[in-house]
């Protein structure tokens, strides 16, 4: 983005040349060209920042602050403002698709980046910025080539959702899943439902789960899921060495896939995929071959192999559907089966009964060997100890070094919720 450009966004004018590289909140991270965006949090001003931004080759900054210098684009608020460069940036995309659900949205998001860049220059979220900060800076980094957007939307609240949709206002809307996810700050599943919900409220098309749908009223619509109701419906799951099978079946059509990954929700994420295809006109048959060369980022299924232990690397977060979706996921696979889970967070009062519930699910499924860490997760060891091998261990280094003490081949899922930390285990059992 030229500098110019960036000043009549706002009305100002300006007779300063160049362009600004990338926007950034962290003053760190500042590279020569790049423009500052002081942000001021509970704990520390960004504006405290701006003299280090500076000294390292920032071409600019917004400031909310009274701050006289030749670089300062002042503004009533700094996150505001980059918001309204995100909608900027936001408009020369041919195509915006916005993704949010409990579990499911990066998965979504990397699958739908990866098979539309055989057809668009695509641009997406990078890593986890999907909130009221990160979807803004996501929107207002759009490289000048893109022309289709996948960006994912977080929220932990009510209200949240509707926010960043009205920055990027995506023409295809979908909603991956619906659960316990941050049942703490929303207040009640009922209310989880109604925020996630809030993704529907304008665009041109919504797609959904097919179980969900009853809880919506959509103009138009397309769903995913395992019912024969199913616009697309998908079937047949199974797991062998290969990764993920199954069929997915569009307007009649049944397309048979393989994904190099162990997770039987990649298919139910395929689903929705699939949808977006249906929508823009894209033959699914040319995107099939190639979801044998998808991975995922590490923390989200990555396969690792240390010795005699296949690791499935979950650790980036976790919530009480994406935790049976790893359980019932690790049962399909063969062999001696382990499964390292930290605690779930933000469950608030539901706390307690859903870590039991953890506990009694992965009580009656194949797996072999349950090992807990975490206050909430003694919970769900109290729930499965007369009736498997479980451990409840009280540091990483323990767990760490059990499995390294096994001698017999098994396939381990480690997962937890993101504060917990969980790919420190991983770590430990590779000498970082």
């Amino acid at each position: 983005m030229e500098i110019k450009e960036l000043f009549n966004i706002f009305g100002l004018k300006t007779d300063r040349k160049g362009r600004i590289k990338k926007f950034r909140i962290d003053s760190r991270e500042i590279q020569k060209g790049d423009f500052f965006v002081p942000v001021k949090g509970k704990k520390t001003d960004g504006h405290l920042f701006i003299e280090e931004a500076l000294k390292k080759g920032a071409s600019g900054f917004f400031t909310q602050k009274e701050y006289k210098h030749p670089l300062a684009v002042n503004v009533n608020d700094t996150v505001e403002a980059l918001a309204e460069v995100g909608r900027y940036k936001r408009k020369k995309l041919s195509v915006c698709i916005g993704i949010t659900g409990t579990s499911g949205k990066t998965t979504t998001k990397e699958l739908l980046s990866f098979i539309l860049s055989d057809f668009f220059n695509t641009y997406s979220t990078e890593g986890n910025l999907n909130n009221e900060i990160g979807h803004p800076l996501t929107l207002a980094n759009i490289t000048e080539n893109a022309e289709v957007g996948v960006f994912e939307l977080g929220a932990g609240k009510i209200g949240d959702i509707k926010h960043l949709v009205s920055i990027s206002e995506p023409e295809i809307r979908v909603l991956t899943s619906v659960g316990h996810g941050h049942t703490e700050k929303f207040g009640s599943f009922e209310n989880v439902i109604k925020g996630k919900g809030e993704i529907f409220e304008g665009g041109e098309v919504g797609i959904l789960p097919e179980n969900l749908k009853k809880f919506y009223r959509l103009h138009r619509n397309i769903t995913f899921g395992s019912s024969e109701k199913a616009d697309i419906r998908i079937s047949d799951l199974r797991i062998d060495e290969e990764g993920t099978k199954g069929t997915i079946t569009v307007r009649g059509k049944k397309y048979r896939l393989t994904v190099p990954v162990y997770n039987l929700s990649v298919l139910h994420n395929l689903g929705a995929v699939f949808g977006v295809l249906d929508y823009i006109e894209i033959d699914p048959e040319k995107t099939v071959k190639r979801l044998k060369d998808f991975s995922l980022p590490e923390g989200r299924g990555k396969i690792l192999r240390y010795k005699n232990l296949t690791i499935i690397d979950d650790t980036y977060n976790a919530n009480p559907l994406s935790v049976e979706n790893a359980v019932k996921t690790l049962s399909r696979i063969k062999g001696k089966k382990i499964i390292v889970l930290g605690d779930m967070l933000e469950l608030g009062e539901f706390s307690e009964k859903l870590h039991r519930n953890i506990g009694k699910l992965i009580a009656g499924s194949d797996i072999n060997t349950a090992i807990f860490y975490g206050k909430y997760m003694r919970y769900a060891y109290e729930e499965i100890r007369k009736f498997k091998e479980s451990y409840h261990f009280e540091s990483k280094e323990k767990i760490a070094n059990f499995l390294l003490s096994r001698e017999e081949r098994s396939t381990v899922l480690i997962k937890g919720s993101r504060g917990m930390k969980m790919e420190e285990v991983i770590h430990l059992i590779f000498g970082i």
